[in-house]
C-alpha cells in the first residue's frame, strides 16, 4: 500500500518533457487585476430637478413633482396625487424647474439645507450639453426619496470614446435635462448640464 501511494506521488510530480509548466499568479498580480476592473466604471453623481414633463408612447403628455425612477415605473405626484407611469409607457422625460446641488460628492439631497443648495435650471441654459447614450438602466442608483444618483459610465473601447464622457467628472454635479428610454426599457440616453458645485 505504501508503494502505490509514493508511485501515486512520484506520477504527480513527474511532468511530460519539453513542457512548459503555468506561471503561478501572485496576489500582486491579482490585486491588480482587481484595481484594474475597478476603473472600468466611472461613477458620476447627477440631480434630478423638481418637476418633469412625460410623453408617453401613447402620444398624451402628463406633468408633476418628480418623487422617484426606478427599474420598473417614474413616480410624480399632481396636486397631492401620487401615481407611478411605468418605464415601458414612457417615450421621454423632460426636467425643469428647480435643482438641489449637493456640496460634494458624498452628500445626498432631499431638501435645501446647508449642504443642498437650490438652483433654477434657467441659471444653467448657457452651459453646454452633455449627452450619455445607451446607458443601462440599472446603472442609475437612484436614492429612495432622494433628488440625488449615482450614475455608472462603463468604459467606452477606444474607438468608440466619447470625449463627453471625459468632461465629466466629481468636481462637477450633473444636472438631468431629459432622459429618453429606448423600445425595451433598459437603455437611457442621458441629456445633462455639467455645473459647479
Amino acid at each position: 500500500m505504501k508503494r502505490l501511494l509514493s508511485m501515486i506521488l512520484m506520477s504527480a510530480v513527474v511532468t511530460v518533457p519539453h513542457m512548459a509548466l503555468g506561471t503561478p499568479i501572485l496576489p500582486s498580480l491579482l490585486l491588480s487585476q482587481q484595481n484594474k476592473q475597478e476603473n472600468i466604471n466611472q461613477k458620476i453623481q447627477v440631480v434630478f430637478p423638481d418637476f418633469v414633463l412625460v410623453s408617453l408612447k401613447s402620444g398624451n403628455m402628463t406633468t408633476g413633482n418628480f418623487i422617484d425612477l426606478n427599474t420598473r415605473s417614474l413616480i410624480i405626484s399632481f396636486k397631492g396625487y401620487t401615481t407611478g407611469i411605468p418605464l415601458n409607457e414612457i417615450k421621454s422625460i423632460e426636467f425643469k424647474d428647480k435643482v438641489l446641488i449637493p456640496a460634494n460628492e458624498t452628500v445626498i439631497c432631499q431638501q435645501s439645507n446647508n449642504q443642498c443648495h437650490q438652483v433654477t435650471l434657467t441659471e444653467n441654459q448657457d452651459k453646454e450639453l452633455t449627452i450619455l447614450e445607451k446607458i443601462p438602466l440599472t446603472n442609475l442608483s437612484l436614492f429612495q426619496g432622494a433628488k440625488t444618483a449615482l450614475l455608472t459610465i462603463p468604459q467606452q473601447s477606444e474607438d468608440e470614446v466619447n470625449e463627453n464622457i471625459t468632461k465629466l467628472s466629481n468636481d462637477t454635479i450633473n444636472i438631468i435635462n431629459a432622459l429618453e428610454i429606448d423600445e425595451s426599457g433598459e437603455m437611457i440616453t442621458l441629456t445633462l448640464t455639467p455645473t459647479e458645485r
